[in-house]
C-alpha cells in the first residue's frame, strides 16, 4: 500500500511540472514575500504608499477603443498614412514621434519613438526616459527580453529597451488582448 501511495504521489509529482511553455513567459519583476506573522503587522495609512494615479486609459488623449476619426480630431492629419505588405488590414497613421497602427479599423497599438521629449499618459506629461517612466509608473509587472512591461487591467505600455547600451528604444500602448 505504500508503495502504491508512493508511486501516486511521485506521478503526480512529474505530472504537475509546469510545462517548458511557461518558463518563456515574462516573469515578474519580484516576487512578494511575507515574512512578517500576524503578530508583527501594523496599520498603515495610504501616505505609506507610492500609488500611481496613472491608470494606462490613455496615451495623448486616445484609447485603445478610438477610431480613425477621433485620432484626426486629436492628433490632426497624419503625415503619412502606410499599409503593411503582408498583413494588409493593418493601416499605420504616422506623426512626428508617434505611430497609430489600426487593423480593420481597430486601434491596435499606439508606438511612440524613444527619442520623443515627452509622452501623455493620463493626461500626465512624462519625459521619455527609462527613469521617469519608472519613477511615474512604478515599478514595472513584468520584465522582458527586450524590455519591460506595466500592465493596468486590459491596456498595456511596453517599454522597449535596448539592454546593451542602456536606451529606450520605443514604448507601445496596446490591448492585452493582442499579445
Amino acid at each position: 500500500m505504500k508503495k502504491a501511495m508512493l508511486a501516486c504521489y511521485l506521478a503526480g509529482g512529474i505530472i504537475g511540472i509546469v510545462p517548458l511553455t511557461y518558463t518563456s513567459l515574462p516573469q515578474p519583476v519580484h516576487e512578494l514575500q511575507n515574512t512578517t506573522t500576524p503578530s508583527e503587522w501594523v496599520t498603515v495609512s495610504h501616505a505609506d504608499y507610492d500609488l500611481s494615479d496613472i491608470k494606462l486609459q490613455s496615451v495623448y488623449g486616445l484609447t485603445l477603443y478610438d477610431d480613425k476619426i477621433t485620432v484626426e480630431r486629436m492628433l490632426g492629419k497624419p503625415v503619412r498614412v502606410t499599409r503593411d505588405d503582408y498583413f494588409t488590414e493593418q493601416e499605420t497613421y504616422e506623426y512626428p514621434n508617434l505611430d497609430v497602427v489600426f487593423s480593420d479599423g481597430i486601434m491596435e497599438e499606439i508606438k511612440v519613438s524613444g527619442s520623443a521629449d515627452t509622452i501623455w499618459i493620463d493626461d500626465q506629461e512624462i519625459p521619455v526616459s527609462i527613469g521617469a517612466l519608472i519613477e511615474a509608473l512604478g515599478e514595472p509587472d513584468y520584465k522582458a527580453d527586450d524590455g519591460i512591461v506595466y500592465e493596468r487591467q486590459e491596456n498595456v505600455l511596453k517599454l522597449f529597451i535596448n539592454y546593451d547600451n542602456g536606451t529606450l528604444e520605443s514604448i507601445a500602448y496596446y490591448h492585452i488582448s493582442s499579445v
